[in-house]
């Protein structure tokens, strides 16, 4: 499961954004794929660039005959009909799956609001929400994803000091409830499974561990795609417990599906249906399986419909508060910083 699934992401994922070096790892350690245009886009490309150079030359034979040119008449001409053809090839290689260059500046400046949130709640033991496992590694993971800690001292001291508190909390003995520590810590765990280099922890055998104190009947449906990444990350088997049909919101079953490799034509019928259904009801987990699954999938837009990453993008901008986070005012502060989390995770992946 995590070869064929390592075999579909990029080798590295980059957030050009902000800096194309800022946050790069291994392939076989992330569930992300980079934006690679399909074949019928390069077709679109040279189709579009060759009809204008046979246009081009059509015209250039016209001026020819009827006067003589002048050298720098030719030059002028020439680096024109360069420069359209090269706008022409950039706007078909983005046509349908970018985003506008006002979304994606509102984009910007509404993750760097939601990092600054984020710092503002960690407690001083570095973790979120008064040590909440999960809510906690949900946030170091979108500080990780931004790529901008390198950059942003107080974001590095934050990630670091939540990376600490992690690995301390992993160590806690889970006897006591076994099942409840199993999903908070496959959840929690996100981030350290995608830090390499020395000194990095081989957390497989907790994994595992926690893969056998998963309880099916306590589990809710949105918890799968968590528990599969975990498992398709450390090349451990676990889809066919958790495939359900029919269960779960329409992004969380797409995601299911993906993850455990259902067949393509019950994929295509998932992505339908999700592309059908109402974004603006969905929870900021779903937004994140949306976009995930927006990178993943091929043909997850319908053609002529527009861009999952503008459609997705308008509804998260308009969800997030004034305080720079997502949820509701009367929400737990766990459930604060889990929606904040996501949606920031679900914004950069947007953005990417």
């Amino acid at each position: 499961m995590g070869e064929a699934l390592a075999a579909k992401d990029a080798k590295s994922f980059s957030l050009p954004y902000v800096r194309s070096s800022s946050f790069s790892l291994p392939y076989e350690k992330l569930v992300i794929i980079q934006y690679r245009p399909s074949i019928t886009t390069y077709c679109a490309t040279f189709a579009t660039y060759g009809i204008a150079q046979v246009l081009i030359l059509r015209e250039f034979r016209r001026m020819c005959n009827k006067r003589p040119i002048r050298l720098f008449e030719v030059r002028q001409f020439t680096f024109a009909a360069f420069t359209a053809l090269g706008l022409l090839a950039c706007l078909s290689l983005s046509a349908n799956d970018r985003l506008g260059a006002s979304l994606r500046l509102e984009g910007r400046m509404a993750l760097r609001r939601g990092l600054q949130t984020l710092l503002a709640w960690q407690g001083d033991d570095g973790s979120w929400a008064d040590g909440d496992a999960a809510a906690t590694g949900q946030a170091v993971m979108a500080i990780m994803m931004s790529g901008l800690a390198s950059e942003w001292a107080e974001l590095q001291t934050a990630q670091q000091r939540g990376n600490a508190w992690l690995e301390a909390w992993l160590r806690i003995d889970s006897k006591q409830d076994a099942a409840g520590w199993a999903h908070s810590a496959l959840v929690a765990i996100r981030p350290l499974l995608r830090q390499s280099g020395p000194g990095s922890r081989d957390w497989s055998k907790l994994v595992e561990t926690a893969l056998k104190h998963i309880s099916l009947d306590r589990m809710e449906e949105s918890d799968a795609p968590w528990i599969l990444e975990a498992a398709a990350l450390n090349d451990l088997p676990y889809a066919e417990a958790l495939h359900r049909p029919g269960a779960g919101s329409p992004a969380c079953r797409l995601a299911t599906a993906w993850l455990t490799g259902r067949p393509e034509s019950e994929q295509a019928l998932l992505r339908a249906a999700v592309w059908e259904s109402n974004w603006e009801q969905e929870t900021p987990a779903s937004w994140y399986w949306l976009a995930r699954s927006g990178r993943i999938c091929k043909n997850f837009a319908p053609g002529g419909q527009g861009s999952w990453r503008e459609r997705l993008m308008a509804i998260m901008l308009s969800r997030q508060r004034g305080d720079g986070g997502w949820g509701e005012a009367e929400d737990k502060p766990a459930k604060r910083v889990l929606d904040s989390a996501l949606a920031l995770q679900a914004m950069i992946l947007c953005l990417a």
